[in-house]
């Protein structure tokens, strides 16, 4: 069924292309998402196939495309510079993620600076498109994920079209240099200087040919529309039978980044919330983020349940897909109040990514009723519940080296709370106090007295909420789940 889905989706882009009038300008095309293997994703829609150099099977991500290495990965797509007409030519691709660092080109060929370039590439924070012409010309702000392309149907100007803007560019064509140097993707091929810029894009379609239609920006705007719809399908396949919830979580953090996640990501986020609704975890979880998995620090502070954080110092390099850095200083406000729920109905978790050292407090609340919601890390792991926290006899005490691993605790009575440390359980006797008013801190405690215990931990997920059993099976299915998930993360990446 998935096979003829993807058939089906080919299909109905190549009719669409048919329908503007616009399919015989593809002069060569691939449609690198959707298959198997990188055999299938190099083999043309249109024209002759790409010479493949250095990708390998692994780069294919079905759902996606197929992604560069910004130096020795790149395609030469088997249509000579001199094959498309002087002001007759369109080159065009859809890119899954396009990083906005880093002098690298897209796609392009011709002849470097001189007389004739038709590329497109990307430096800094400058787009450039430059189709036919003799002199560099830039289009302010990064590339977005989706469509980019140009066309030039006159000797005049040209169009440009990308995710975030279209437009017109009045620049006369040059001598079109008569090189038979074929056309590169993920780089440039120019014929005096060879491949150039190779870049980590992940491409999931690319087009070279004549220019698109009579009317270059309606052609453009037409391929564009073919092209995004062919590809959104080709995701949805791959997410056939997710979760809902899993699916909203998906395209809110896919926003945030900029750029599509990898399948094999997807199906991590979407087996950890299938598995917790499966459990009976999913409802308690009240305020919850994925702080490994997302690409960048902005998709990572989506929240996975309940309103997003509020980040104090932290900034793009404290974050990697493994999860998010502290520093001593930065923490996060969860904007999750502890007496959202009663006194003896709580939980809160989170999964260390890397050993903690430090004398300091991953998460957690202090009232001024020195009742205490929080983890301390000190020479003993010491966690208190909605507890007393005067005196280390109401907090459980584990003696560990803090170790990476899950760490959390959970109340749904007024007499005892169960802790899970990095896989040794334990069950504390010490009675409730009552839940104040203030926020859960992450990297920190939230004390009455200001914040303290400021953590340097790397931190992959954490949860706040209600009660997640009457015993300690909860925090042992929670730990389960999240594990599960943060392995499949750093083998998906």
């Amino acid at each position: 069924m998935t096979a003829l889905a993807r058939i089906r989706a080919i299909d109905r882009f190549v009719k669409g292309c048919k329908e503007d009038g616009i399919y015989d300008d593809l002069n060569a095309c691939c449609v690198m998402a959707g298959w198997d293997n990188l055999a299938g994703a190099l083999t043309p829609l249109k024209g002759t196939a790409p010479t493949n150099t250095g990708f390998l099977d692994a780069d294919l991500d079905r759902g996606i495309g197929l992604k560069g290495n910004g130096s020795s990965k790149y395609l030469t797509s088997g249509l000579a510079y001199n094959a498309v007409g002087s002001n007759d030519e369109h080159v065009a691709l859809y890119g899954s993620d396009i990083p906005s660092t880093g002098p690298n080109n897209l796609a392009g060929g011709g002849t470097y600076p001189s007389p004739s370039i038709s590329s497109i590439r990307k430096i800094s924070t400058l787009r450039y498109y430059e189709c036919q012409v003799s002199a560099v010309t830039s289009v302010a702000g990064a590339f977005a994920a989706g469509f980019v392309g140009a066309s030039r149907g006159s000797a005049s100007s040209y169009e440009y079209r990308d995710a975030s803007s279209s437009g017109t560019i009045s620049s006369a064509s040059s001598t079109r240099a008569n090189v038979s140097n074929p056309y590169g993707v993920f780089c440039s091929n120019y014929s005096n200087l060879g491949i150039t810029g190779p870049n980590d894009s992940t491409f999931a379609f690319y087009s070279i040919g004549s220019s698109l239609g009579s009317d270059p920006a309606t052609g453009l705007a037409a391929l564009d529309a073919r092209v995004s719809a062919l590809m959104a399908d080709l995701r949805a396949i791959e997410e056939t039978g997710f979760d809902r919830d899993a699916i909203a979580y998906l395209r809110a953090v896919e926003e945030a980044d900029g750029a599509f996640l990898e399948t094999s990501v997807k199906t991590a986020i979407n087996n950890l919330v299938s598995g917790l609704k499966a459990e009976g975890l999913w409802e308690s979880m009240k305020a919850c983020c994925l702080l490994c998995g997302p690409r960048t620090l902005a998709g990572a502070l989506v929240p996975l349940r309940g309103d997003a954080p509020t980040a104090y110092g932290f900034v793009d390099g404290d974050f990697d897909r493994l999860g998010l850095t502290g520093d001593g200083t930065s923490y996060l406000d969860s904007n999750r109040a502890a007496n959202l729920t009663s006194d003896s109905d709580l939980h809160f978790a989170c999964y260390l990514s890397t050993s903690i050292s430090d004398n300091s407090s991953p998460m957690g609340l202090s009232s001024a009723a020195n009742n205490a919601s929080f983890l301390r890390f000190a020479s003993t792991v010491y966690t208190w519940c909605n507890s007393p926290s005067g005196s280390a006899a109401n907090a459980s005490q584990v003696n560990n080296s803090g170790a990476a691993g899950f760490y959390g605790a959970t109340r749904t009575t007024d007499l005892e709370f169960f802790c899970r440390n990095a896989g040794t359980a334990q069950t504390k006797t010490a009675g409730a106090g009552s839940l104040p008013s203030s926020n859960y801190y992450i990297f920190a405690d939230n004390a009455a007295s200001g914040i303290r215990q400021v953590s340097t931990s790397s931190i992959s997920f954490y949860s706040i909420g209600a009660g997640l059993t009457g015993d300690s099976a909860g925090l042992a299915k929670l730990d389960s789940h999240v594990t599960a998930y943060v392995t499949a993360i750093g083998a998906a990446i």
